[in-house]
């Protein structure tokens, strides 16, 4: 059988369709995750005893590196034949509460969910005391044990917080210190002489409640619990793994960290989180300028799993990524069928060399976009005598982009407007993918959205433009599977338009990109065209008045002179 006839025949098909179901890590039914995980490097850089927030856009695979961790702690206690880590993985979705059109969520949500997560915590380690214990799964528990068990059912009663409507019961026979008190009034803005309870002064509102139905929450005595916990599990350290960390509302979201660190920073137990950039805020000042909340490079360290496999900027390391990506899922779903092809050259034999190049470029260091990716491009195919050809990999990501990104793009007209002037800019005039922004734009609130949504991608930091002296750049990559998709008028063009994106130049080298900047024109005429900016009476530049020195201070950010 030559390599086209076995690139064509049933068994192949079939694999690559069932790839699909193991698209979503929480969606998959296959079970061994360390085994699927590519590049294994990074599953290293968790196995410490830090707090670390996992950063990386949606696709990038911060839920499977966190089943994959479980995997390999649970690995090291089979084959040591002795447990020291106990981990927990948990989905915070499951913890909202149901927020509608009218909801305002605020510091009591954030305690909610936190009460939610701690009787999480303590029934899984009850649910799973047989395996902490190292006791045989049909086997019985000792004298000792026993004991310890009622004791940790006690535990979970004791740190059980009920919540009815808006009154919260007492817990326990806790109360405050006098040191929490006053740290709490400060931070969380808990009134505890008073017995009321006022939320953020940030939103205006104070609810205050009747000595009978307020009380307190005793995180001083809550730490003791947990402490006592880990005791009676013969100190085992407890691994919290966080998925979906940037689902809770935004503002919640400092609140949430702060009721972790009181509880759990000096304790047995170690928290990794998954979340996304720019929807993710672990700290923040509250009234009369307190920080709350968990401080990066302080209570948690950040590891960055985004932008790791740029083929622009290493050809070989992105290509040996995904060939090992594709080959460990594949033989998950048909090892007879899959380990025939030489593991070395695994991805070569469905992709012709021009398509592979452009597949890598296109799919950005996300895996799972390049998964979807490469079931369409395979799908694609009308010639069965060829492998995945350029243009199969064109079409297939101008259907990624409009069944996965589109929609949410156009939710926000803002920026589907920047979007389209800046595909018109760099794409239609230019014929290009790739461009230089300059970094004092790169907290800029379209651009910010765009690389979250993925129809931009961050490609290189720091890189000088050909031409201008003195200025930093980034490097950006437009998502040209954006190209059909967007409201540009076709008839504008001079040649014909599928011909034109099949003569996109990208690009296999950052620094080919060097020529090409967007500058604070292109910025200055989007926001004076759709309201978002105003003319400085000092420095006759555009003022953005979405940027946050305008916002809290009513400073230019151009100029940073006050605006009268």
């Amino acid at each position: 059988m030559t390599e086209i006839e076995y690139l064509n025949s049933e068994p192949i098909k079939e694999g690559i369709n069932k790839l699909s179901n193991n698209i979503r890590t929480e969606r998959s039914d296959l079970e061994n995750y360390l085994s699927l995980y590519a590049d294994k490097s990074i599953i290293s850089r968790l196995d410490n005893n830090n707090n670390q927030v996992i950063f990386g856009r949606r696709g990038t695979g911060k839920t499977h590196l966190l089943y994959a961790f479980e995997d390999s702690i649970q690995k090291k206690a089979s084959e040591k034949g002795e447990i020291s880590s106990f981990p927990i993985y948990i989905d915070l979705r499951k913890f909202l509460p149901l927020f509608t059109a009218n909801s305002n969520p605020n510091v009591e949500t954030s305690i909610i969910i936190f009460q939610s997560l701690l009787n999480e915590i303590v029934n899984k380690i009850l649910d799973h005391s047989k395996y902490i214990f190292g006791t045989n799964e049909y086997g019985t528990y000792s004298k000792l044990e026993l004991e310890r068990i009622e004791k940790l059912k006690n535990i979970l009663k004791k740190i059980n917080i009920e919540f009815d409507g808006k009154v919260f019961k007492k817990l326990g026979d806790f109360e405050f210190s006098v040191e929490e008190q006053n740290n709490l009034k400060k931070s969380l803005n808990v009134s505890t002489e008073n017995a009321s309870l006022g939320i953020n002064k940030e939103n205006g509102s104070k609810v205050s409640y009747s000595q009978d139905n307020i009380q307190y929450i005793s995180f001083n005595e809550i730490s003791k619990i947990l402490d006592d916990l880990t005791y009676h599990i013969n100190g085992v350290r407890i691994l919290c793994l966080l998925d979906e960390w940037s689902e809770i509302p935004i503002n919640l979201q400092p609140y949430l960290a702060e009721l972790l660190k009181r509880t759990f920073i000096a304790s047995n137990y170690t928290f990794k989180i998954a979340a996304i950039p720019y929807r993710t805020r672990l700290r923040s000042t509250t009234y009369g300028n307190i920080k709350i909340g968990l401080e990066e490079g302080g209570d948690i360290f950040p590891i960055n799993i985004d932008n790791r496999y740029i083929y622009e900027k290493d050809k070989n390391t992105t290509r040996n990524f995904y060939n090992e990506l594709l080959r460990n899922h594949l033989i998950q779903i048909d090892k007879e069928v899959f380990e025939e092809i030489d593991e070395n050259k695994f991805i070569n034999i469905f992709f012709a060399t021009q398509a592979l190049s452009e597949i890598l470029i296109a799919s950005a260091g996300i895996p799972r976009d390049f998964i979807n990716l490469f079931i369409l491009s395979y799908n694609n195919r009308i010639n069965k005598k060829q492998r995945i050809i350029l243009k199969n990999v064109r079409n297939a990501t101008t259907e990624w982009y409009s069944s996965d990104k589109k929609e949410e793009i156009d939710k926000d007209p803002l920026t589907k407007r920047f979007f389209e002037d800046l595909v018109n800019q760099i794409v239609i005039e230019k014929n290009k993918t790739h461009f230089l922004l300059p970094q004092r734009f790169s907290d800029n609130l379209q651009i910010k959205k765009l690389v979250d949504l993925r129809a931009l991608h961050l490609r290189e930091k720091g890189i000088s433009h050909r031409h201008i002296q003195s200025k930093n750049y980034d490097v950006y990559s437009i998502d040209y599977g954006s190209y059909t998709s967007l409201d540009i008028t076709k008839n504008t063009l001079d040649t014909d338009f599928n011909e034109m994106i099949n003569q996109v130049k990208t690009i296999e080298n950052i620094r080919d990109a060097r020529s090409l900047s967007i500058e604070d024109e292109f910025f200055d005429k989007f926001n004076l065209a759709v309201g978002q900016g105003i003319k400085c009476p000092t420095c006759s530049k555009t003022i953005d008045t979405n940027h946050l020195a305008y916002i809290k201070q009513k400073i230019c950010n151009n100029c940073f002179e006050k605006v009268k």
